[in-house]
């Protein structure tokens, strides 16, 4: 089940998915404004998910830090960004946290190959604003019924020479990316069973 703010950014998802499955087996909803409501559908067509990743309905923008009064964020920009990256996750964790048996998986924001500083500089201020966010509710989950593990998986690094530089190496993060979640998302055991393998993976970050 795949939620996108907007109908053609569902289908730019669907077709780069046929490219390189060859299928798709998706079901595609639109929920423009509307998160909770987006949630609450997904939840009945679908039945209760296994894992769900949030990822920012919009990148970081390349222009921020403008000279001379030109290309640069105004509050209104900025808000929408902490909209986007941000508070977008809070919405979607505040929801899932009461899906019992269900991961929570919140991703930081890419910067695209040839990014400017500006957008790693902010890509990597909402990674570390999420980290706390992220251990936090790793924490207060546990002290809910419903127990949903919830961790963080990171699409940017340190520092600007880490970052891929060109297709390939932007192939191979996206293959680390989705192991990353696949490993996020894997079932973990109850702490009758074993109690250190049910602590693992709660409320921690993983950087591809």
């Amino acid at each position: 089940m795949m939620l996108t703010r907007s109908a053609g950014a569902g289908e730019a998802i669907k077709a780069a998915l046929g490219r390189a499955l060859g299928h798709d087996r998706v079901n595609y909803m639109t929920v423009d404004g509307d998160l909770e409501a987006g949630l609450d559908a997904a939840y009945r067509a679908g039945g209760k998910p296994a894992a769900v990743v949030s990822m920012p309905f919009a990148p970081i923008p390349p222009a921020l830090f403008g000279i001379d009064g030109r290309d640069h964020l105004d509050a209104t920009g900025f808000a929408d960004l902490v909209e986007a990256n941000l508070t977008h996750h809070f919405r979607v964790a505040r929801k899932v946290s009461l899906f019992k048996g269900t991961r929570l998986i919140l991703v930081s924001p890419d910067v695209p190959v040839g990014g400017t500083l500006a957008q790693f500089a902010m890509a990597n201020f909402v990674k570390t604003t999420l980290h706390a966010f992220t251990a936090t509710l790793g924490v207060e989950n546990e002290r809910l019924y419903a127990g949903v593990p919830v961790n963080q998986v990171n699409l940017t690094r340190r520092m600007r020479s880490e970052e891929p530089r060109d297709a390939a190496e932007q192939a191979e993060e996206y293959r680390r990316f989705a192991n990353a979640v696949l490993l996020a998302a894997a079932p973990i055991v109850e702490a009758e069973e074993s109690r250190y393998r049910s602590r693992i993976y709660r409320g921690l970050a993983i950087t591809v």
